[in-house]
C-alpha cells in the first residue's frame, strides 16, 4: 500500500531510530530532511530542516548546526559510489526505523562524541565504501564539536 507522502510503507525490520529528543536523533531527522530535498524538491525538507535546527538551537546556531549537517553530508556523497539510503521522513512508522546506511552515520556520530575515534574511523571507512574519508569524518567531528555547544545556549 502506498502512502499519500511518497511511501511505500514497507515496514521491514530494521533499527529503531533515536527519539526525537536524542541529540544523534535530532541529527537524523535534519539529515532525511537534506537528502530529501535533494529527491522530492517540492516537499521543501531542506527549509523544514533549517526551521527544525533553528527551534532546537536557536536562531543563530541553528544554522551553523544545519550547514554543518550539510557539509558532513556533501563530503560523505563525495566519497561515496552508491546512493545513500533514508527513512521516509514523513512517514511515521519509516521515520522510527533506521536503514543500514543511516545506522552507520549515527553511529560514527556517536562513537566521535565518545571519544572512540579509532572505531569512528572505521565506522566512516564502511559508510565511505572504502573510500578516502578523513575529509567526511572531520566534518563530523566539526559537528559533534558544534551541536553540544549549541544545545547548551539558551535559544
Amino acid at each position: 500500500m502506498s502512502d499519500p507522502k511518497g511511501c511505500a510503507c514497507r515496514h521491514i525490520e530494521r533499527a529503531k531510530a533515536p527519539a526525537c529528543d536524542d541529540l544523534s536523533g535530532q541529527v537524523l531527522q535534519i539529515l532525511r530532511l537534506q537528502i530529501q530535498s535533494q529527491i522530492l524538491p517540492q516537499r521543501r525538507g531542506w527549509q523544514r530542516g533549517l526551521r527544525l535546527a533553528s527551534a532546537l538551537w536557536g536562531a543563530e546556531k541553528g544554522p551553523q548546526v544545519f550547514a554543518a549537517i550539510a557539509a558532513m553530508l556533501d563530503e560523505m556523497g563525495r566519497a561515496r559510489q552508491s546512493i545513500f539510503r533514508i527513512s521516509n521522513p514523513d512517514c511515521p512508522g519509516c521515520a522510527a526505523t533506521m536503514t543500514a546506511h543511516e545506522t552507520l552515520i549515527v553511529q560514527c556520530f556517536r562513537l566521535l562524541q565518545s571519544g572512540a575515534q579509532d572505531k569512528a574511523k572505521r565506522c566512516a571507512f564502511l559508510l565511505c565504501e572504502a573510500n578516502p574519508c578523513a575529509v567526511f569524518l572531520a566534518m563530523t567531528e566539526r559537528l559533534v564539536t558544534l551541536v553540544p555547544a549549541a544545545s547548551s545556549e539558551p535559544r
